[in-house]
């Protein structure tokens, strides 16, 4: 590694280690104690400022990446379609996969002549739904024509090849929870597509002879490239379903009958994603904002937007500025800062918004852009306790609350009070913040990543910083000095 940059990480490190070495009380432990001073309007006082924001749609480079863990499992997948949701739009989940032998030579008995098919499986392990379980959706399964590098970790965009259609199901997710008692096994949650009797009888008939597909892992991977599960376009569906590949319960499952000793018999095989040869994968989540509300506060109004659309990644973003807190410090000057809550409420749609069902984000962040490096940075002294990133500390998980109009919805609060506090003390620059709910967090120059909220889930419609009713606000509460 060049000398130089190692001498840059461990400064990185050391000053991160600093940094959060000074802050080690938990946010939740000052805010609304007697922490806090008595507000008695005249030494310690509360207002409200004002907050711009405009919305943002995340670029290519910015889509989530999608890879397996330290012990080799992979995130969750979506599969289906969200086919009209008026705040956001459409959005399509496929999976690509592969399922291979657990290990080679592979054979099944050695009558193969007397192998009869019976039938073969796909099987995925469900875990949730997020969206309407009562709407159909229709699945159909293909073989992919371009092999997935198992080393590789993929974007949110790709694409790859497929063609023959190999089996199809239409369902409402609500089954996927039932349990099923097949061959004296019982199975639940559990999405079984059936595929075609030739696909099956293909498997059913290869061989373990050199070169051969079940001879070794290229030479399958050759003969069978793997699985494109894809929702239907012009389907109805209105929820993403989400499944588990390396569980041990996602397999596909070959059923056939053989012949010893002149009975015949039925067993089966399966195929795998997790063993001695891991499969490649990927989640292709494709969004599309035509004819949506969103699509209309795109335009960025220099006043800013009444409303901010948040969807969770890849989706959408805001950015907000806080020109009132150039005027907060010209006017009030050095103060202490004990409380600085940027708060922001869901604005609720109408019925037919399908709030009930394509809920929320359960975790939103912020950091925000330093415009002299031109490179986000989180809110150090705000966020992390103990060198670790803490939602307890930070704020920003869904909250309900009371709108204007009687409807229970969520609110997002998050605690930014040494942030604000350094702006007034420290002179630190007074820089646009982003508001997202991303799958992970990565700040290279920092080595810190961490996850925030799961792939695609959460959408919600939020009042802006000139929202007649719910607006979006920074409070704080200070004293003069």
């Amino acid at each position: 590694m060049n000398l130089k940059i190692l001498l840059k990480g461990i400064v990185a490190g050391l000053v991160l280690t600093f940094i959060l070495s000074q802050c080690t009380k938990i946010k939740t432990t000052d805010v609304g104690t007697e922490l806090i001073p008595e507000i008695d309007n005249i030494s310690t006082f509360d207002t409200t400022l004002d907050v711009v924001a405009a919305n943002y749609l995340f670029a290519d480079s910015a889509l989530p990446r999608l890879g397996k863990d330290a012990a080799g499992s992979v995130a969750e997948f979506n599969l289906g379609l969200v086919s009209n949701d008026p705040q956001f739009g459409r959005t399509a989940a496929t999976m690509f996969f592969e399922l291979k032998p657990p290990g080679y030579k592979y054979v099944f008995e050695n009558v193969k002549d007397s192998l009869q098919l019976d039938s073969v499986v796909l099987c995925m392990k469900w875990n949730s739904t997020w969206g309407d379980t009562n709407a159909v959706q229709s699945i159909s399964v293909y073989e992919l024509e371009d092999n997935i590098k198992p080393d590789s970790i993929y974007n949110t965009d790709v694409a790859f090849r497929f063609r023959d259609v190999l089996g199809t199901k239409s369902f409402a997710p609500n089954i996927l929870d039932d349990s099923l008692v097949l061959f004296r096994q019982k199975l639940a949650k559990q999405l079984r597509i059936r595929l075609s009797d030739e696909f099956g009888q293909r498997l059913l008939s290869q061989d373990t002879a050199d070169g051969e597909p079940y001879s070794s892992d290229s030479a399958f991977r050759v003969f069978f490239k793997g699985f494109a599960v894809v929702p239907d376009a012009n389907g109805v569906g209105n929820s993403l379903m989400s499944f588990a590949l390396s569980d041990t319960n996602t397999y596909l499952k070959l059923y056939y009958k053989v012949t010893k000793n002149g009975s015949v018999d039925t067993t089966s095989r399966k195929f795998v994603f997790s063993n001695i040869y891991p499969g490649g994968c990927a989640n292709r989540i494709q969004r599309s904002y035509n004819g949506s509300q969103l699509a209309t506060h795109l335009n960025k109004p220099p006043g800013g937007d009444s409303l901010v659309y948040i969807q969770a990644s890849p989706g959408t973003y805001a950015i907000l500025r806080l020109p009132s807190l150039d005027q907060f410090k010209a006017v009030k000057g050095n103060v202490m800062v004990h409380l600085a809550e940027l708060s922001m409420s869901q604005v609720p749609g109408n019925s037919n918004e399908l709030d009930n069902y394509l809920t929320v984000p359960g975790t939103m962040y912020m950091d925000f852009l330093d415009t002299i490096q031109y490179v986000q940075y989180p809110f150090l002294t705000d966020a992390f306790l103990s060198g670790r990133y803490d939602v307890r500390v930070f704020g920003g998980f869904a909250e309900n609350t009371v709108a204007p109009t009687g409807q229970v919805v969520s609110q997002y609060r998050f605690y930014i009070t040494r942030y604000i506090q350094n702006f007034i003390t420290r002179n630190s620059p007074n820089f646009p913040i982003y508001l997202y709910a991303p799958y992970t967090v990565i700040y290279p120059q920092l080595r810190v990543i961490f996850g925030v909220t799961p792939v695609a889930r959460g959408r919600v419609k939020l009042g802006g910083g000139n929202h007649s009713s719910q607006k979006m606000k920074l409070r704080i509460i200070y004293s003069l000095i």
